[in-house]
């Protein structure tokens, strides 16, 4: 019980809230989805987004590309399972299946609905069986920072934590950078970004920006592994929240 509550502890979950007796559903699968659903359900209120976890692809709009994202979602569904499967066999008879698209960019100004989109593809990912998880660009470097990893986790342990999730949702990437970044935001970001494109791990990201402005902030090669095996979903219109002017 010890060892499971660690790697619930892990996973960004509350062992104490955790279904380990008669609330756990009979199904290793069911129960394996409820654990990566309380995974991505604390990862968005770890980032201030907890409302955030009522989206569905059902509640988006056409302007929001719910078609799109959930075949986006399922190309990379297919591909783990694929690979599943592969990794039974003798490593000579093994075919890897890579997904078409790696990483998903929705772009688009302020209240466009990105990151309502993006959180109903993070929860669709769920359902199907994924782990994902959610942070703000900003928000995962602060974390990085000496004594600023948040609930009592180390610095390690927040990079492995969106290093190897299935899919990771990073909110409004280079935001209010100001078109520079210090060593520390570029370093950070291209360890992070690397390390899931080399392990094959999916990336939604969501930008008020263009490619050329966050090239102004990462720097040229570091955009360039973004936009490689990538999509663009391009959110335009009003903003959504209709703020109040003056």
């Amino acid at each position: 019980m010890t060892a499971i509550a660690g790697i619930l502890r892990r996973r960004g979950l509350d062992p104490s809230k955790a279904a380990f007796t008669e609330d756990r559903p009979d199904s290793t699968e069911d129960y394996q989805r409820e654990v990566y659903r309380q995974a991505w359900v604390n990862s968005l209120a770890l980032s201030g987004h907890a409302e955030y976890a009522r989206f569905t692809l059902d509640s988006l709009d056409e302007e929001q590309f719910p078609q799109h994202l959930r075949d986006y979602v399922g190309q990379l569904v297919a591909a783990r399972r694929h690979n599943r499967a592969q990794a039974k066999l003798d490593p000579e008879d093994r075919r890897i299946l890579r997904p078409n698209i790696l990483n998903l960019i929705a772009a688009g100004g302020v209240g466009a609905g990105k990151t309502v989109a993006a959180a109903a593809a993070g929860a669709f990912a769920v359902e199907c069986g994924m782990m994902a998880r959610f942070v703000s660009h900003s928000m995962y470097l602060s974390w990085l920072q000496p004594d600023n990893a948040p609930a009592g986790l180390t610095k390690v342990q927040v990079r492995e934590r969106y290093e190897r999730c299935d899919l990771l949702v990073v909110d409004d990437l280079c935001n209010e950078m100001d078109q520079y970044a210090t060593n520390h935001v570029r370093t950070n970001t291209s360890d992070l970004i690397t390390s899931r494109i080399n392990s094959g791990r999916a990336t939604l990201f969501t930008t008020n920006l263009n490619s050329d402005q966050v090239a102004a902030v990462l720097g040229e090669r570091l955009a360039s592994r973004v936009g490689n095996r990538a999509a663009v979903l391009r959110m335009v219109g009003d903003d959504r929240r209709k703020p109040q002017r003056w």
